[in-house]
This record gives C-alpha cells, structure tokens and sequence, in this order.
C-alpha cells in the first residue's frame, strides 16, 4: 500500500494512494492518522498551526480621530487602556489618505497632546497600501495615544511640502521576528 500524504491546508491532509479501491479508504485513513500520530510522538514530525506570516498579531482597541488642515494634520488613537509597548515590538498601522510621509507618536499617561513628547524621530514613508511598520527600538511604558502626524510639519519638524494627509484606520502589534 504505497501513497503519500497531501497537505490542503492548514488544518488538514488527505491521503491518495495508487491504487483507487474505495473499500481500502477506510482502512488507509485509518493507517496514515495512526503512522502520522506515531511520528508526531517520536519527535520526527511536528505538527502546529500559526498565521499566515508566523506572528502573534494583537489589534489595538481603542478610539480613532483627527484634526488639522494642509499644514498639519493628526490622526490619533485614545487607547482603551494604557499600554506598555515594549523594545523589539512591531507597530503595524494601516492608513487611509495619501500621504507619502508620516511621524508616528507614543504618547504617555499625563503628557500633553500640544507636546512632542513620545515622537519616534524618524520619518516613516508610506507606501501604495497604507500600512506602515515601526519597530520599537526601546520601551515605551504607559502609553495612552498612538498617533499620525501628516501634512507638511510635525511639531516643527518638517515632513515634506507636497504631503498629504493620512488618518488611522487601525493598529496592530507583533513581537519582532
């Protein structure tokens, strides 16, 4: 009984064999879970299931606005709950607009919105999709607003002349792989 086993998804194999007895299906299904089972016992198999792309995605829940004009513009999230975002974690922030040119801002508890504080000080370029990535290069406790700074300037920074603006749809974190 020779066949080979046929992975269709994630979730779950077929077994074809070469000879199209439909009184062996049975019995070879039987045969291929009780093979596949024992070579999971022995360490020769491994069988576990993760997203598409391997990572522990967490949507951040929370509360979406913006406000500003051509100069500036900025599109914020007021977390649900303050949140500790921790070195080496992954920012995925999906964007609407056409901005090609963003800052993006952790704001802590008790900081005030009008102040740079919290800014990454690095321009980030959006592409075509919208979705932007920012790896955490150090801790970032307590935070209660994730924000987009868009439009020409940032705090005084200056973010490009011909930018547009770009408004948060959501926020997603991943540990960095």
């Amino acid at each position: 009984m020779s066949g080979v086993i046929v992975f269709e998804s994630y979730w779950s194999f077929s077994f074809f064999t070469v000879t199209n007895g439909k009184e062996y299906l049975m019995m070879k299904n039987i045969l291929v879970f009780f093979v596949f089972t024992t070579l999971t016992l022995l360490g020769y198999v491994s069988c576990y299931a993760l997203p598409l792309e391997g990572e522990i995605i967490k949507s951040i829940e929370g509360e979406a606005d913006s406000f500003g004009g051509k100069l500036w513009h900025a599109s914020y999230m007021n977390l649900t709950a303050p949140r500790n975002f921790m070195k080496g974690e992954q920012l995925k922030i999906t964007l609407k607009g056409s901005a090609k040119w963003v800052y993006v801002r952790l704001l802590p508890e008790g900081a005030n919105a009008t102040s740079a504080k919290g800014i990454i000080d690095k321009r980030i370029h959006v592409p075509p999709k919208g979705v932007i990535t920012v790896s955490l290069e150090s801790n970032h406790p307590n935070i209660r607003q994730v924000s987009v700074h868009s439009g020409r300037q940032a705090f005084g920074k200056g973010i490009s002349i011909f930018n547009d603006n770009a408004d948060i749809v959501s926020i997603d974190v991943s540990p960095d792989k």
